[in-house]
């Protein structure tokens, strides 16, 4: 991973954690879809030859463009930005300490590995915990669905550090699962919305006869 690698890896910490705090439903969209661009910059940064541009291409066409326009679209049908709602503030402090115990505990556990990968395999680790806490945070399907995402995303930095790029048939399949997934939660959030039900989880639980 090159020189610019390391900043994109940061920010991409970065806008995990804002995605714990961040209200509006279009704003977590657009830092999604941000989140979705980032990790396919670090696809062609990480990836040699012309596999990291493909992986790329994958990666925009699904998380950067189908993945946020799923959910804002089931954001917009339910008529108000509140029908999303995100984790408690304290999931940030939460979020922010795992970062910083990863970021302490890390040159331990990946002592022989290459600086660089290092530095990517780390970002993976606490993309994936900063999902965990959305999702367990997060009581709505829709934010459900956003966290899960960010966690996928985590994954595939890990697959980056550990192979320096995965197969562009690989990268497919995982964007068309993720994405299916996805719709389905959308589908399931709208559906609800329009039988007047709940969308929280935890008030869904109740509905149990």
């Amino acid at each position: 991973m090159g020189g610019i690698g390391v900043p994109l890896a940061d920010v991409l910490v970065v806008v995990s954690l804002a995605l714990l705090v961040v209200r509006p439903a279009l704003w977590s969209m657009v830092l999604l879809a941000c989140q979705g661009m980032i990790v396919a910059l670090l696809a062609v940064v990480a990836s040699a030859g012309s596999g990291g541009w493909i992986a790329a291409a994958v990666i925009v066409l699904t998380k950067v463009v189908a993945i946020p326009g799923v959910l804002w679209w089931v954001v917009r049908r339910t008529g108000s930005e509140n029908a999303v709602d995100w984790p408690s503030p304290w999931s940030w402090l939460v979020g922010a300490g795992m970062v910083l115990v990863v970021r302490l505990s890390l040159p331990t556990f990946a002592a022989g590995l290459n600086p660089a990968h290092t530095v990517l395999l780390g970002t993976a680790l606490e993309v994936c915990l900063l999902g965990l806490a959305g999702m367990v945070g997060g009581r709505l399907l829709l934010a459900q669905a956003v966290h899960l995402v960010v966690i996928e995303n985590g994954l595939y930095c890990a697959g980056l550090a550990l192979t320096g790029g995965l197969p562009a048939a690989l990268e497919l399949g995982t964007a068309v699962d993720l994405l299916l997934v996805v719709f389905v939660l959308a589908w399931l959030s709208h559906h609800v919305h329009r039988l007047r039900l709940p969308l929280h989880v935890d008030e869904l639980r109740q509905l149990r006869g």
